[in-house]
C-alpha cells in the first residue's frame, strides 16, 4: 500500500505573500521609469554647461579690443625744439639770384645783398591739431579737423652789402623769426597689417601762414626784415613702418607770399621792404618736409622733422638802391629741425 502525501499551506501565508507582491509592484515600475535607458552615440552635455556670460569660444571673457595704431585722436599737440637756418639774397635787374651770379663780372651792377645765419635761431614750436569728429563711425567725417601753430627762434646773423663801392664789412645783427599757421586739415585714413592694425593717412590743408623775420633797427644796417601773410595749401602723407615708427611727408604752395603786406601806420622799416627794390612785387613759395613720429609710453609720442620753406620774389619799377631802376629779384630760405614730443587725446 502506498501512502501519498500532501502538504497544506496555511492559509494565512498565502495572504501575506499576495500583499507583499501587490506592494512591490508599482515600486518596480518606478524603478524602470527612472533608470535612463542604454545609451549609444554621442550626448549633448547640458545646455547651462556652455551659457556662461560675457565668455567666448574659449571660455575666457574677451578683453576690450585695442586700438589700431595710428587711429586719428580728438587732440594732438606736438612741442619741439627748433634750430632755423635762413638765407637770403638780393640781386639787381635779373629774375633769379643765379641768374645775376652768372652774368659776367662787368655787368654785375648795382646794390646786392647776402645774409646767411652764421648761427641757427633757436627757438620752439607749439602745434595742436584737433578733430572733433575723430570717434565717429563715419570713415568720411573723422578725418576733419583744424591745424593751429606757432614757432620763434632767436640769433645773430651775418650781414654783408656789396655795392659799386666794394664790399662792406661783415655786420653782426640780433634778428628774430617768427611763423603762424591757421588751416582746415582733411585726412583720408587707410590700415596695415593684419595682427594689429595700423593706420595711414592721405590728406589735404588750407588756409593762412605768416612768416617774419626781424632785424635790429640801427644807422648801420641798411637791411630790413620780411614780413608775409599769405594763403597757403599743402598735401600730407604718414606711412607707418613699424609698430612705433612712421614716416611723415608733406608739400605745400605759399599762393602770393609778397613781403611787406602789413606796413606800418608810418610808412616805416616794412615799406621799404618794397620800395628799396620797386614799385610792385610778384611771389611764389613753397614748402617740404620729412620727418618720423612714433610711441614712446601712452598718450606720448615723439617727432623728428626736418622743414623747408622758399621764396622768390620779382620787383618791377625803379626801387631806391642803386641799380635797381628796373627792379629785380630777392630769394629767401628758411631750413629748421624740429625735435620735440607729442601728446595725444
Amino acid at each position: 500500500m502506498t501512502t501519498t502525501r500532501s502538504a497544506r499551506v496555511p492559509s494565512g501565508l498565502l495572504r501575506t505573500l499576495a500583499l507583499a507582491g501587490a506592494l512591490a509592484a508599482p515600486a518596480a515600475a518606478a524603478s524602470d521609469a527612472l533608470t535612463p535607458p542604454a545609451f549609444h552615440g554621442t550626448r549633448e552635455s547640458p545646455a547651462w554647461l556652455s551659457l556662461r556670460l560675457g565668455a567666448g569660444p574659449s571660455g575666457k571673457t574677451p578683453s576690450k579690443a585695442e586700438p589700431e595704431v595710428g587711429a586719428p585722436t580728438w587732440v594732438r599737440i606736438n612741442l619741439s625744439f627748433t634750430a632755423t637756418w635762413r638765407r637770403y639774397c638780393a640781386r639787381p635787374g635779373v629774375d633769379s639770384c643765379g641768374a645775376y651770379d652768372r652774368l659776367p663780372e662787368e655787368d654785375q651792377l648795382g646794390d646786392t645783398s647776402d645774409f646767411s645765419s652764421s648761427k641757427p635761431y633757436l627757438g620752439l614750436a607749439l602745434e595742436a591739431e584737433l578733430l572733433p569728429l575723430a570717434r565717429t563711425e563715419s570713415s568720411v567725417l573723422r578725418g576733419l579737423g583744424l591745424l593751429v601753430a606757432a614757432q620763434r627762434g632767436f640769433s645773430s646773423s651775418d650781414v654783408t652789402l656789396t655795392g659799386d663801392g666794394g664790399q662792406t664789412p661783415v655786420r653782426e645783427v640780433s634778428a628774430t623769426d617768427t611763423a603762424f599757421t591757421a588751416q582746415a586739415l582733411y585726412r583720408f585714413y587707410f590700415r596695415f597689417g593684419t595682427t594689429r592694425p595700423q593706420q595711414g593717412y592721405v590728406g589735404a590743408r588750407a588756409g593762412i601762414q605768416t612768416r617774419s623775420f626781424d632785424v635790429e633797427a640801427s644807422t648801420d644796417n641798411p637791411l630790413s626784415g620780411t614780413h608775409r601773410v599769405f594763403p597757403s595749401v599743402a598735401l600730407d602723407l604718414s606711412v607707418p613702418l613699424f609698430s612705433s615708427v612712421r614716416l611723415d611727408a608733406s608739400g605745400g604752395l605759399f599762393l602770393s607770399p609778397k613781403p611787406g603786406r602789413s606796413p606800418d601806420a608810418d610808412g616805416g622799416r616794412r615799406a621799404l621792404e618794397v620800395r628799396n627794390f620797386g614799385t610792385s612785387v610778384s611771389s611764389f613759395g613753397w614748402s617740404a618736409e620729412l620727418g618720423v613720429t612714433g610711441d614712446i609710453w601712452g598718450p606720448f609720442g615723439y617727432d623728428v622733422a626736418w622743414r623747408l620753406a622758399h621764396f622768390t620774389d620779382r620787383f618791377s619799377g625803379a626801387g631806391t638802391l642803386t641799380g635797381w631802376e628796373n627792379g629785380g629779384a630777392t630769394e629767401e630760405t628758411y631750413s629748421s629741425l624740429h625735435a620735440g614730443v607729442i601728446a595725444t587725446y
